[in-house]
């Protein structure tokens, strides 16, 4: 009888962590939420409950097994590997559970692999967010909590397995065996949700219109491996939404990879060929922290100046969350996806159509310029893989340069840059330059300050350098050759507890300048587009092809299809002249929906998530 209560008190105590990690989760978010009543928060932590059981399943089969040997032969080897085994699971769990807590405010949704990406592909860069006491906190955290689960684990089991089982008759082993393998098979109960044909996902847990009230229902460690094990699926078997037929017809009329019939971008002004090209990519930059937007003022005076010096496009989206997707989107023309980064996939990424190879192949020098670890999220295998040439990172600065926690700050970056154009050798090549700045990344240790708190005293320093470098750029003779294209990356953490649900989040500003802009086509533009569309705008300015970037649309072309498309995990969005829609797919629902045919459009956007990922699958 000893080893079934064990049982049961094992699985009952991994219920209660689940349990009690979601009610922490309440207590860390519970301002930032707005749950409408404190019964709704019961409810999250009732949903919860069918992954928090699931969990304990999993974790409670080796110890099930564990017990069934122990009715046979136990003793001092077989309590080590039972503590052994729950010091290492009870860790993990609470590393997902204090991870989750606190990446949330960043990020916006349960723990999934994305952390694990940046940990695998620079651990440095990863950490480099936190503070010294968040990285002492964290572990301590960790310890004390793993401690306290094992001092229970402990007191249940260490009279149990320290002394040697007793001469029970052969029958009764085999009848106490049988019985506990009976009950560790029935854990397939929990693991799976029930008997029905449908299994356990996050999604399973989502009960309200409120997601973040969802997302305080999903288990971390279940959302974190699910995330995981999902990684190398099949692309060509998910988002199955429509037949192929169908699919494909609603895509053919939501692409145009043709050139535009007048290659001028207005009336009487085209832009030369052989053009230098630079693309500036700010770090977390958005709308919401601009002087038009109204929310605060005086942080970026150069960026809202900009849009006064060429073309502005108004009515512009980021296509994800992160810069590893954003790149990918603003490089590749190629939209974000919802579950995963394709940066990630080596042997897929460096396929993948880039701006740079296209420029390449039409005699231009192309170079990428980051402060930081180029291997951060796979970026040089995708970087050298889709036609740069040269990449200037956190190698090729000096100690002292390296002043940030994420390496050289944006003014180091930008002189050497600005030094490259000055010297630059180009036998007869135009140059194309990337630059990915990153001093307007938490945690803001800016050499700079001003009247605003930490964080948007680092947009104000990354303003800055922008400012001076557009300014700097302008002396020199080149810059009436040189198409100038700035966009951010993505909304960073400013404003906190940003909500991925709300349509602001992913606007962001898109500037055309450059002295190859002549003073005459200055205007704001209310083209709807995202990151994806900068590769055939600005391909398409230089008359160049643009076929291969089968996603992009030349946002000068009147006769395209214009709209912006952008996702999170697991959802899209989709904004059109007459509609905008954010639709959960865990959920299977809207939740945003505005305009007169969101039906027809919610059609279009579930087929061309269907169509990202054949393409995917192609690759």
């Amino acid at each position: 009888m000893k080893a079934l209560k064990i049982f049961f008190y094992i699985f009952a105590l991994w219920l209660g962590v689940g349990v009690l990690s979601t009610a922490l989760f309440i207590l860390t978010y519970h301002t930032t939420i707005n749950a409408e009543g404190a019964f709704n928060y019961f409810l999250a932590i009732w949903h919860g409950i069918r992954l928090d059981l699931s969990i304990a399943g999993y974790l409670t089969l080796l110890p099930g097994i564990l017990l069934i040997v122990s009715k046979w032969w136990r003793g001092k080897s077989l309590y080590y590997i039972w503590m052994i085994y729950f010091i290492i699971t009870s860790s993990l769990y609470f590393i997902a559970v204090i991870t989750n807590i606190g990446l949330y405010q960043y990020w916006g949704f349960p723990l999934d692999n994305t952390s694990l990406l940046y940990i695998k592909t620079s651990p440095v860069d990863a950490m480099a967010s936190l503070t010294l006491w968040q990285m002492l906190l964290f572990p301590s955290v960790v310890l004390i909590l793993t401690i306290l689960f094992c001092i229970v684990v402990k007191a249940i089991s260490h009279i149990y397995f320290t002394y040697s089982p007793t001469k029970n008759h052969f029958a009764s082993k085999i009848s106490y065996s049988v019985t506990l393998l009976l009950l560790t098979a029935l854990l397939i109960l929990p693991i799976r949700g029930g008997v029905g044909t449908g299994t356990n996902h996050t999604g399973s847990v989502y009960f309200s219109t409120n997601i973040q009230l969802n997302h305080c229902a999903v288990n971390p460690l279940f959302s974190f491996v699910e995330s995981v094990t999902h990684e190398k699926e099949d692309f060509s078997k998910k988002y199955r939404f429509f037949s192929d037929v169908e699919a494909n017809k609603l895509f053919t009329g939501m692409i145009n990879t043709q050139m535009r019939k007048d290659t001028a971008f207005t009336e009487t002004t085209s832009i030369p060929n052989g053009t230098n090209v630079v693309i500036i990519c700010l770090e977390s930059f958005s709308k919401y922290i601009m002087e038009e937007a109204g929310n605060v003022k005086g942080v970026t005076p150069n960026l809202d100046k900009l849009t006064q010096e060429g073309i502005y496009f108004t009515n512009f989206y980021a296509n994800s969350f992160r810069t590893d997707r954003a790149l990918v989107s603003v490089l590749s023309g190629m939209p974000a996806q919802p579950t995963m980064s394709i940066v990630d996939i080596p042997n897929k990424s460096t396929k993948l159509p880039s701006i740079a190879s296209t420029l390449a192949k039409n005699n231009y020098d192309t170079h990428f310029y980051y402060g930081g670890d180029i291997n951060f999220s796979n970026l040089r295998s995708y970087l050298m893989g889709t036609g740069f040439q040269h990449i200037t990172c956190d190698e090729n600065f000096s100690r002292n340069e390296l002043a940030g926690k994420w390496g050289a700050h944006d003014e180091t970056v930008y002189t050497r840059m600005l030094s490259d154009i000055k010297t630059y050798k180009s036998t007869g090549k135009p140059f194309f330059k990337f630059i990915m700045t990153e001093s307007s990344h938490e945690p803001y240790d800016v050499p700079y300050k001003s009247k605003f708190g930490k964080e948007l005293n680092s947009f104000a320093y990354a303003d800055k350098c922008l400012g001076d470098f557009i300014k700097a750029f302008k002396q020199l003779a080149c810059w009436n050759n040189t198409l100038v294209v700035i966009v951010p990356d993505h909304l960073g953490v400013y404003p906190q507890n940003i909500d991925n649900y709300q349509l602001w989040r992913y606007e962001i500003p898109l500037i055309l300048t450059g002295g190859a802009i002549p003073d005459d086509c200055h205007q704001k533009n209310n083209t709807i587009g995202s990151q994806i569309d900068i590769v055939a705008t600005v391909l398409g300015l230089l008359n160049i092809d643009h076929k291969d970037f089968i996603f992009s649309k030349d946002l000068f072309d009147k006769q395209a299809n214009h709209f912006a498309f952008f996702t999170f995990p697991d959802a899209m969005g989709y904004i059109t002249d007459c509609d905008t829609l954010i639709h959960d797919n865990h959920a299977e629902k809207l939740v945003l929906e505005k305009g007169t045919d969101t039906a027809n459009s919610l059609k279009q956007a579930k087929a061309y998530l269907q169509k990202l990922y054949d393409y995917i699958a192609d690759r």
